[in-house]
Parts: structure tokens; C-alpha cells; sequence
């Protein structure tokens, strides 16, 4: 922008007005991004301004606050997230392609698979914001100091919120109060205090969401660190486990085995009393654990049709729409289009092949194996780190649309863009 401030490397009382000012902008996106991170635990509304699935949470105020201050000032990007921000630019030139698709095939839903795929374009939007802003943001190790101390609060507060919500459903009861009430006016989000589902926290009605929330910020501690613990991990499972969702505990244990192998002896003591204070604290827990550890264990044998909650259904209503018009099968049937068959997919390439057909499958596939390559040849142990969380992820994308903007995921995919771009960029300011 021809407007914009020069943003100067010399943050001193010497230099001109202009500079001092995208100095300060520079400082209020920082501490408005640390305020994000820091909110994390908390993805409920807090108003109540479109329909439901718009409704800003505030991490999306923080995020939109940062992202208007960095506008104000130019700092160029760093040179290890070029690649993977012009890869985010074409998906999203991509998806714009896609949205117009809907408008070609004019399916009898246009109306709402209109209304998705604009929130997918939004939500996408975010998701190159923060990727954006962090990838111009000087990581020092002062600040990485203050994200990790953020996403280690984040994170055992999301924990507490999901155990209380497990364990009692005063919280959710009372938080509903705040949402608005009434068929089609909330959609989802009546589910979070009506059906009091327990384990979702304060996080959002989905408990897969939950879940990746989980995961994603307890990778980000350790990416934080040169000599990260491993009680991240431990507290990470108990998360998911509690969540409900298996697939999210499926991907979590891959993402911990991942993480143990390096440190075996440290992984086996930990192991050891993790046990042993389940075990102790099992007795008073008495019989509330029970339907729920039988659910679990169901992840053992994801091949029976029974424990696949009605996804071997959604899966050949999807390949019936295809044999009906072999021709989405090129195209897809449009950014958003998942609302034809009245659910998503509930496995990633099937969505994505829907509604952006061979093109975009091709395209989506080859953004993540150089998303793998960048992360690769990042520094380690960040790049060791991130590398397993997202192999715990791609896991979990087997039953759900993980890295697909799904309303039901809410704000996963901006926090997963800013621990990719710290992976990327923070090796020199990680802390010991």
C-alpha cells in the first residue's frame, strides 16, 4: 500500500516520527497477537452479529485487531515462509475459483452452500492473516518467551475448562445463557447447553474441535523450547480422552509415540506415573469413566462399520452424487457444496474432492507435501515437533475434514497457520 510506514530496524529515540509510530503499531500487533494465543481456551461467542456460524469469538477480535494495525506499517516477511505464503495465496486464488463453481452447477441449495462456502473463504482469510503477520513479526526470544508462557497458560486452562465441563454441567448451562436461544437463530451452538455434552470445555460445540485445539496447543510449549517436557504430552491425551472424540485421541497417541521415541527412557518413567495416578485416582471417580473408556477403546477397531458412527452412510451418499454427474468429479461441485448431501464428508479427501473436484485434490495434495518439506527443513526440535503433530492430525483427517475449513472447527486452522509459521521462523529466539 502506497500509504503505508516504513517499519525502520532501529527501534531508537533518533528515529522520525513515521518510524516511531510503525513502531508502536509493530508493538500493539505483537501483544494483541500474544492476546490471541493467550485466548485460545476460550472460542465461545461473544457476539452475537450475522449467522451463527459468524458469530466472532474473541480470539477473532484479537486476530482482527492485529491484523488491522499490520496493515498500517510495511515489514518485509521472512525468508523461510515465502514459499509456503505464496503456496496459501494460490490455495486461496483456488478456493475463490471454487466458490464461483457453485454459481456454474446452480444445485437446488444454492442459497446455503453460498452462505458456507463464504464462511470457508472467511475463515480461510484468517488463516493467511495470521500466517501474514507472524511471518513478519522479528521472533526474539523475549517474545517467544512470552508465547510460550501464553500458550502454556492457553492451554491449561482449556484443560481445566474440559475437565470441569466433563465432570459437571454448570458451566456449560450457565454460558449457554449468553448464546442466543431458538431453532435457526443458533444452529449448533443450541447443542452446547441443551444436550450438555460434557468435555467440550469452552471451546465450542464440537468435540473433535476440541480436541485439535487440545493437541495444537500442546505441540506449542514444545516447539517453544530446546529441551521441551514431555508433561505436555501426558496432560494433551487426558484432553482428548475426555473430549470424546476418537479420532482426536487417535491422532493425539501418534502424535505422543512420535514424540517419545526420541527420549524412550524419559517417555517410559513419565508412562509409569501417569499410570500410577490413574490408577489411584480411578476409586473415586467410580463408574463416570466407564461408557466413555468403552468408547475409547473402539479407536482399536476403526474397520467395524458399527464404531464409525454412521460415516460408511455419508461416505456412499457421496459416491452415489458422483456416479449421478461423473463430470464433479474434474470441477467439484463448488466451494461450500458439502450442504447438498446434508453433512460433510467426515473424511478429508472425500470433502475436498467434492467440492473442488481431481483439480483441487491434486492441488490440496501437493500444498501439503510442501508444507512437509518446508516444515522439514526447519530447525529442529520445532521441526520434529510440528512434523509429529501434523502427522497426529492427518490421522484424525481419515474421519473428519481436519485441515478444511469447516464451521464446526472454528478458528483451528488460523491457530494451526501461526504454530506452522513459528515452526518456520523461531529457531534463533528459541529459548533453552
Amino acid at each position: 500500500m502506497s500509504g503505508a510506514l516504513r517499519l525502520e530496524p532501529d527501534w531508537s529515540a533518533s528515529v522520525p516520527q513515521s518510524g516511531r509510530l510503525a513502531q508502536s503499531l509493530s508493538r500493539a500487533v505483537v501483544w494483541l497477537l500474544s492476546a490471541y494465543l493467550l485466548t485460545q481456551f476460550f472460542s465461545l461467542p461473544v457476539l452475537h452479529i450475522g449467522p451463527w456460524a459468524l458469530w466472532p469469538t474473541l480470539p477473532d477480535l484479537l486476530l482482527w485487531a492485529a491484523f488491522g494495525c499490520s496493515l498500517l506499517y510495511r515489514q518485509p516477511m521472512s525468508p523461510a515462509h515465502l514459499q509456503l505464503w505464496r503456496g496459501l495465496l494460490l490455495m486461496f486464488a483456488l478456493a475463490l475459483v471454487s466458490f464461483g463453481v457453485l454459481f456454474v452447477m446452480r444445485d437446488s441449495r444454492l442459497s446455503a452452500a453460498t452462505g458456507f462456502g463464504s464462511f470457508q473463504l472467511y475463515k480461510l482469510a484468517q488463516t493467511l492473516a495470521i500466517f501474514w503477520m507472524v511471518a513478519r513479526t522479528p521472533l526474539t526470544p523475549a517474545l517467544l518467551r512470552r508465547w510460550y508462557i501464553a500458550a502454556g497458560v492457553a492451554f491449561t486452562l482449556m484443560l481445566v475448562s474440559v475437565l470441569w465441563t466433563y465432570f459437571s454441567g454448570v458451566l456449560p448451562q450457565w454460558l449457554g445463557e449468553f448464546l442466543p436461544h431458538g431453532k435457526g437463530v443458533s444452529g449448533p451452538w443450541e447443542s452446547y447447553y441443551l444436550h450438555n455434552e460434557p468435555g467440550l470445555g469452552t471451546v465450542g460445540y464440537n468435540h473433535g474441535y476440541v480436541a485439535l485445539q487440545v493437541m495444537t496447543l500442546a505441540a506449542l510449549p514444545l516447539i517453544l523450547r530446546s529441551t521441551p517436557s514431555l508433561w505436555w504430552l501426558y496432560a494433551a491425551l487426558i484432553g482428548c480422552f475426555l473430549s470424546g472424540s476418537r479420532a482426536g485421541l487417535a491422532g493425539c497417541l501418534l502424535f505422543a509415540v512420535l514424540e517419545w521415541r526420541r527420549v524412550p527412557v524419559r517417555a517410559g518413567v513419565g508412562l509409569l506415573v501417569v499410570g500410577v495416578l490413574g490408577l489411584a485416582v480411578v476409586p473415586f471417580l467410580g463408574d463416570s469413566l466407564g461408557s466413555l473408556a468403552s468408547r475409547q477403546a473402539t479407536i482399536f477397531d476403526a474397520s467395524d462399520p458399527n464404531n464409525l458412527a454412521g460415516r460408511t452412510d455419508i461416505w456412499q451418499s457421496y459416491l452415489d452424487a458422483f456416479a449421478q454427474d461423473p463430470y464433479r468429479l474434474l470441477i467439484g461441485s463448488g466451494f461450500g457444496s458439502a450442504i447438498n448431501n446434508k453433512s460433510n464428508a467426515h473424511f478429508l479427501l472425500l470433502q475436498v474432492l467434492y467440492e473442488t473436484g481431481v483439480a483441487g485434490l491434486t492441488a490440496f495434495c501437493l500444498f501439503f507435501w510442501m508444507l512437509f518439506r518446508q516444515v522439514q527443513a526447519a530447525a529442529p526440535p520445532g521441526a520434529g515437533v510440528c512434523l509429529s503433530l501434523l502427522a497426529g492430525l492427518t490421522l484424525t483427517a481419515f474421519t473428519q475434514e481436519t485441515f478444511y475449513p469447516n464451521p464446526a472447527f472454528g478458528g483451528f486452522l488460523p491457530l494451526l497457520a501461526l504454530t506452522i509459521a513459528l515452526t518456520l521462523g523461531s529457531a534463533s529466539g528459541r529459548q533453552p
